[in-house]
């Protein structure tokens, strides 16, 4: 959106700027500089000439950084980082101001900050204000770079049609701070096994006080975004987000998505509400779409920062992170086979009006809402298309928590012990609930990018068995995707409905995987450089608006 004039709101006025770092690049001289102001003449050369506008959204290197330390200990946010990070673009140096976030700044010990200068950094969407009225104001922040990240390039350098839409590229967004199962049991005084046993969960995703749904679904996008030309952009003709917890109770998310893309104003943009399918319900509708020739692509997300009541049940393994799902009839990694829903008015878990947390109808869940849906949705959906459960390469489902996961697993047989009886290969399984907790709408995309995004799945398998089924190397047992592969994705959202959607997997796939960074090492080590960071209960709380900053 192009808006000139001082007349307008400061929000508007400042638009550009926050979401998409525009910069300006004089064509003359070539140099680039970042400024709130578009001058007529180069500031640099001081020439005349056209000044271009450019996106300084990518990663750069820190050049400078101070801190400013908080002394009001009521104030949980705490110390803050800003600084100068310095972009290299095609030779050209420019210099953004910017504030760091997820570096941890001691309170009195002394902070080095020779240790970050010339130290990887990347853009990342958070929350910079508010206005009084209320609004958000998103913009871009700088992060540390994981040491072991790769870089992240398109995998085909041009858009190319493929014989069915599909999915072209998924990106994930999961917050660095983590508060593990320990720490909420001894809050509560419980076992921890209640929680690492009986739920399955051994850690929880926590936001930082700067992120929210709408953050997660923005770096989604831009991270499903980096895999695909830049002409791509302009190819995208729908926007949804799926979410429990949305920022406003009208305003949509999918708009910031649509501005920090810098997407054409003429497309498909809303936000969707369906408890934990509400993005999974929107996949069927964009590949309809695309087959009308109404659109040509989509972006489906589902972000999350999940909500339950403190020391409920539903609380203890409440995570946070979105997914995002370019679909497309480009560039296609799996293509669409089908999906199918049921659906009923099933009230298992809700939230009225005004409440500040959801409820669990407790008579109504588990067997008769979360299995009956989800198994019933893929019932119709294996015999529609003639798939049994042993053809299956790899699936995943709807993860509230990973004992759930696992017994709808065995139910399919999918589990190792049913496939070993019956001399097959294992099945691969998207199950990163044990490590991020429930993400709710972005749950079952999670776990399809767990099995999408890595390069190789490895099982604990004797080396005798794994020779008798016919792995190359038994002694470390691994599969891959590969290309004719049909993958299983089961969705269930209360209130309820069950999804489940069919993929097969493309001759793109392995380009693809070359130019991802691996699922496993989003789940990033605590031991490096902008890696996790463990945080108390009270901290989580804070950190998801439960707690208010007196």
């Amino acid at each position: 959106m192009v808006v000139e004039g001082y007349g307008l709101p400061h929000y508007i006025r400042t638009v550009e700027l926050r979401h998409r770092l525009i910069g300006y690049q004089h064509d003359k001289c070539g140099e680039i500089f970042f400024s709130s102001k578009k001058y007529n003449l180069c500031p640099r050369c001081g020439k005349e000439g056209k000044i271009e506008k450019i996106s300084l959204v990518r990663e750069g290197v820190i050049e400078s950084i101070s801190i400013n330390r908080d002394k009001k200990k009521e104030n949980w946010i705490g110390n803050r980082a800003v600084g100068i990070v310095r972009i290299n673009i095609d030779g050209k140096k420019v210099r953004v101001p910017t504030e760091f976030s997820d570096i941890v700044i001691p309170n009195e010990t002394p902070f080095f900050s020779s240790k970050w200068i010339n130290h990887r950094v990347e853009p990342t969407a958070r929350i910079l204000d508010h206005n009084p009225e209320g609004a958000i104001y998103y913009g871009i922040k700088f992060r540390p770079v994981l040491i072991n990240k790769k870089v992240q390039i398109p995998f085909l350098t041009k858009l190319v049609k493929s014989k069915r839409p599909g999915i072209s590229s998924i990106g994930i967004s999961l917050p660095r701070y983590r508060t593990t199962a320990e720490e909420i049991a001894r809050a509560f005084q419980l076992d921890p096994n209640y929680i690492k046993k009986g739920l399955g969960v051994e850690e929880v995703t926590v936001p930082a006080w700067d992120q929210d749904t709408g953050t997660f679904a923005i770096d989604a996008a831009l991270d499903a975004i980096t895999r695909l030309p830049p002409e791509f952009i302009k190819t995208i003709g729908m926007i949804v987000v799926g979410s429990e917890s949305k920022p406003y109770s009208v305003k949509p998310t999918a708009t910031n998505i649509q501005s920090f893309l810098g997407i054409d104003e003429d497309i498909i943009c809303y936000d969707a509400e369906f408890a934990c399918i509400a993005a999974g319900m929107q996949i069927k509708s964009a590949i309809a779409l695309i087959k009308s020739g109404e659109i040509e692509s989509a972006l489906i997300i589902g972000a999350d920062v999940s909500q339950g009541k403190p020391g409920d049940p539903l609380d203890l393994d409440t995570g946070a992170g979105g997914a995002c799902f370019v679909i497309s009839k480009y560039n296609v990694i799996l293509e669409y086979i089908g999906m199918n829903f049921h659906v009923g008015d099933h009230p298992d878990f809700a939230r009225r009006a005004g409440c500040p947390y959801p409820f669990h109808g407790y008579g109504l869940t588990g067997k008769p809402s979360y299995f009956a849906f989800q198994e019933n949705a893929i019932e119709k959906t294996l015999i529609k298309y003639n798939i049994h459960p042993d053809r299956l390469k790899a699936a995943t489902f709807h993860q509230p928590n990973h004992n759930f996961l696992r017994k709808e697993v065995k139910k399919l047989g999918l589990d190792i012990e049913s496939r070993i009886k019956k001399e097959l290969m294992p099945c691969i399984i998207g199950d990163p609930v044990k490590k991020i907790g429930n993400t709710y709408s972005a749950a079952t995309m999670l776990g399809l990018a767990a099995i999408v995004n890595e390069p190789r799945h490895y099982f604990k398998i004797d080396e005798l068995t794994a020779q008798k089924l016919g792995f190359p190397d038994p002694k470390k047992p691994s599969l891959t995707l590969e290309a004719g592969d049909i993958v299983l994705a089961g969705w269930y959202g209360s209130g309820a409905a069950g999804g489940c959607v069919l993929f097969e997997v493309t001759e793109n796939y392995q380009k693809y995987i070359s130019c991802t960074i691996p699922f496993s090492h989003r789940l990033t080590k605590s031991d490096v450089i902008g890696g996790k960071k463990y945080v108390s209960l009270v901290t989580r709380y804070f950190h998801k608006g439960m707690i208010k900053n007196q």
